[in-house]
Formats: structure tokens, C-alpha cells, sequence
């Protein structure tokens, strides 16, 4: 492991996150938690991250803030619980509805791209 001397965005995003991801998976896994690195700020001897912390429903999947929105703010939308998760085409894409962003001030549904798996 390299000795840092500087804290700086490529020591940032070469050397320190990609540490501090792949202990945070080892803490995630200990926890059952997802616990990931969000944004970073930086100067020449001091930085920062902001850490995600997310449960682990049952069924492996993870409760993000945009679904968790969505499972309460749904019927406002007009949409069915049911369709959280669901697949559609639009443009010739596969999404899948991943939630709601609700400081979004417009195209608040969240869609995923689908992964297309071949059989």
C-alpha cells in the first residue's frame, strides 16, 4: 500500500477510495448492511467522504432512499405498489422502475437499465 502524502482527486479516486471501498465491503458483509463511499472533498492534507448506508431486505435486495419513497409515496404518483421493480421498453430500452427520487423537480420515477442476459 502506497504511502499518501498528499490528498489530492487522483490520490482520491486512484489510491484512497478503492482502500476504503474494499474495506467497506468487508464491514458490509459483517453488518448485512450496504455500506458504500459517496462524494469526497479535498484539500492538500484534509478530505472527506460521505458514507451510504442502506439495509438488506430478505429477498437480497437493497432498500435505497428511492424505494423506500416509493413504497410510501406510490398511490401520490399513481402507480401500483406492484410496479416497483417491474420492467418496461421505452425508446427500445429495457428499465426497470428502481423508485422514486422525490427532490427531483421533474422525471421523479427512477428507471434502471436492465441487464440483458443471455440464456
Amino acid at each position: 500500500m502506497p504511502q499518501v502524502n498528499v490528498i489530492d482527486r487522483p490520490t482520491l479516486k486512484n489510491v484512497i477510495r478503492p482502500a476504503l471501498d474494499a474495506k467497506l465491503a468487508e464491514l458490509s458483509k459483517e453488518l448485512g448492511l450496504q455500506i458504500t463511499s459517496g462524494s469526497a472533498t479535498y484539500g492538500d492534507a484534509t478530505g472527506s467522504f460521505k458514507l451510504n448506508l442502506a439495509t438488506i431486505c430478505e429477498d437480497g435486495v437493497v432498500m435505497t432512499q428511492e424505494r423506500q419513497a416509493f413504497l410510501d409515496l406510490h398511490e401520490l404518483y399513481g402507480l401500483p405498489e406492484s410496479a416497483l421493480d417491474a420492467e418496461i421498453t421505452l425508446s427500445g430500452l429495457r428499465l426497470r422502475i428502481a423508485g422514486i427520487r422525490t427532490k427531483a423537480p421533474k422525471n421523479n420515477i427512477l428507471l434502471t437499465s436492465c441487464v440483458f442476459r443471455r440464456t
